[in-house]
């Protein structure tokens, strides 16, 4: 995190290149564009809850079916009780 000093010279820069009219402007979309990524980060990790929902939901229909085929799922990865499913059905 930049201290008081570096953010003094930063500005200082910036208002110097920009001009004191477009300073505002410029704070203006920075604020957009960091509202943005915090809305299309927030997208990205809801859409990640929602795979890993899924994801345990279908394992668990796995381990129902397996266990209904009297398979012993103790241990097992997902992907190995599947491929006994498959071979039983």
């Amino acid at each position: 995190m930049p201290g008081l000093q570096e953010i003094v010279l930063i500005l200082a820069i910036l208002l110097i290149v920009f001009g004191p009219q477009k300073l505002p402007e410029l704070a203006r979309e920075l604020g957009r564009m960091i509202q943005e990524f915090k809305k299309a980060s927030g997208s990205i990790v809801d859409a990640a809850s929602e795979t890993l929902k899924y994801d345990e939901e279908v394992g668990n229909t796995i381990l129902k079916i397996a266990r209904k085929l009297d398979i012993d799922t103790e241990g097992k990865s997902i992907k190995d009780v599947l491929e006994e499913v498959g071979k039983k059905s």
